[in-house]
């Protein structure tokens, strides 16, 4: 049995795909306003979650597991909020990467 060579991707193809990827990334901003980040890390949160609990135990992510990238993600969203609760008790540079 011989394998067939794989041919690469051609360029404009990935430049589509990521042009498309960012897109969908500015369409949700666009609708999700200032709660963009605290949306996009629930959503991804739980679709890690469930795509693991559905038997997938790899990602695509730079977190690789599942269970990592939600965490991450959760981590992320609490943060988040406690800036939103507190907002006395946030360190400068918090401050000076949100403002």
């Amino acid at each position: 049995m011989s394998e067939e060579a794989v041919k690469p991707e051609p360029t404009e193809n990935k430049l589509g795909r990521l042009a498309f990827a960012y897109c969908k990334i500015a369409t949700f901003s666009l609708l999700a306003g200032r709660y963009t980040l605290p949306l996009a890390a629930f959503l991804s949160a739980m679709f890690f979650l469930v795509s693991y609990s559905k038997g997938k135990k790899d990602t695509k992510c730079y977190l690789r597991y599942p269970l990592l990238a939600a965490t991450f993600w959760i981590i992320v969203l609490v943060v988040w909020v406690l800036i939103q609760v507190f907002p006395d008790n946030v360190p400068p540079w918090i401050k000076f990467l949100h403002h």
